[in-house]
């Protein structure tokens, strides 16, 4: 896992300093729009069912019956792909009806590439489930690393430095690497299939309505997520000019996004062990154990993010330099404000983990959904009067107040719950 984390960032730094080099700051606004939605449609169609199967798959298994809950997490992709393809359908009419400067080209390469995410996002969590870290880290490295080179050498070959472009190299790259998860986890299910011994457990422990009450709830906290985290360059995008949305989201794609997948890294590692130990409900003397690493993983996150974001405020037009292509480097000055503000919303999600755990994701829509509230507001507000410098403003305040929030809350919980002694 460690070498897809290193690849990953390495990838995005790289990735990001040949694209700005090649593309337009407003070339580069609408990439940045077309890649939020893809990541909408994996936040409300992928990432609740990639979730649901770290849940509930060691379940299944030591019930017996892994085929029928690959039968069911099937279903659900089959509905999501019907989604994605009928949200595109919509799309194309809108811009062909209002005449919107969205092109019929960059709608469906958008929508194919959500698709080809959406598939990733729950072979991840299925490989994440099964504790097979090892190749998931090393298959979604590779992703990253494929997907940038992919986009770069077709912009090179046909000399067309576009979203389009750019997103058809993310699809190619995509398509390879989702035939390589379904190989891989055709062999892992039916070696799993063949191990499985011993008296299988009762039906309540492997019922759909439980798994459809835990992962409903995550379609909503997913959309607030969105709108928490992408918004902001809508609202850019409508009271500034698409070369600030390119500017800010170059920046954004260095400074938050790192910390967001160091968050991802560390969900992956405690996630699933969490879900195999911790009885819901209670406490015990393994959960507490593993509520306190989960708390130094949030102090660690938070003391890497503080500390480089006082390194970056001095040292930021060297980032910019080294990092973004000519036309971007004018964004350079919020590299510190944006990585601080990825740091609070990575703590802030570990913290937040908790809640998932204790099958209590129908209070976690309710806390993202008051968060998104909050930075819609914020976002619009922001944009409205001081454009960039707003939007900035707004998202570090939004991510330090998530921060905060989330802490007042896991520690209220934590308190009212009561104590179980473990069992001996």
């Amino acid at each position: 896992m460690g070498f897809g984390l290193i690849s990953a960032v390495l990838s995005l730094f790289a990735g990001t300093r040949f694209l700005t080099h090649l593309m337009a700051t407003d070339e580069y606004g609408r990439l940045a729009l077309a890649i939020s939605l893809s990541t909408l449609a994996v936040l409300i169609f992928g990432d609740p069912i990639g979730r649901t199967a770290v849940r509930f798959y060691s379940l299944w298994c030591r019930a017996g019956k892994p085929r029928g809950f690959l039968q069911n997490l099937g279903k659900s992709m089959v509905r999501s792909t019907a989604g994605i393809g009928l949200c595109c359908i919509i799309a194309i009419l809108y811009s062909q009806y209002f005449h919107a400067v969205t092109g019929t080209c960059l709608i469906l390469v958008t929508g194919f590439f959500a698709v080809i995410l959406v598939f990733n996002r729950v072979a991840i969590g299925l490989e994440d489930a099964a504790r097979e870290r090892r190749f998931r880290g090393v298959i979604q490295g590779g992703f990253e690393i494929l997907r940038f080179g992919s986009a770069i050498g077709l912009i090179v070959i046909f000399t067309l430095p576009d979203a389009e472009t750019v997103i058809t190299g993310f699809v190619l790259a995509g398509i390879l690497v989702v035939i390589v998860h379904g190989i891989f986890l055709y062999r892992l299910f039916h070696r799993d299939q063949a191990e499985i011994k011993g008296p299988a457990l009762p039906d309540g422990e492997m019922n759909i309505a439980r798994m459809r009450s835990f992962q409903s709830p995550l379609v909503v906290s997913s959309i607030c997520v969105w709108l928490v985290m992408m918004s902001e360059r809508w609202a850019l995008q409508y009271f500034g000019s698409p070369e600030e949305v390119g500017g800010y989201a170059a920046v954004y794609q260095l400074a938050f996004i790192p910390m967001l997948l160091v968050s991802n890294f560390m969900v992956l590692l405690i996630e699933p062990v969490l879900y195999q130990v911790v009885e819901p409900g209670g406490k015990t003397e393994s959960s507490g154990q593993r509520q306190r690493i989960n708390n130094y993983a949030v102090l660690g996150i938070m003391t890497f993010s503080v500390f480089f974001s006082v390194l970056l405020f001095f040292t930021y037009p060297m980032a910019g330099t080294f990092l973004l292509g000519v036309e971007f480097r004018a964004y350079s000055w919020m590299f510190p404000w944006l990585f601080f503000a990825g740091g609070c919303f990575a703590a802030a999600r570990q913290l937040l983990l908790k809640f998932s755990y204790d099958m209590r994701t129908d209070l976690l829509a309710v806390i993202w959904g008051v968060v998104a509230a909050a930075a819609l507001t914020a976002y619009t507000a922001g944009a409205f009067y001081w454009q960039v410098k707003g939007i900035l403003a707004a998202v570090v305040g939004v991510n330090a107040a998530l921060l905060v929030f989330s802490a007042i809350l896991v520690n209220k919980n934590r308190a009212s719950e009561p104590v179980k002694e473990p069992v001996k």
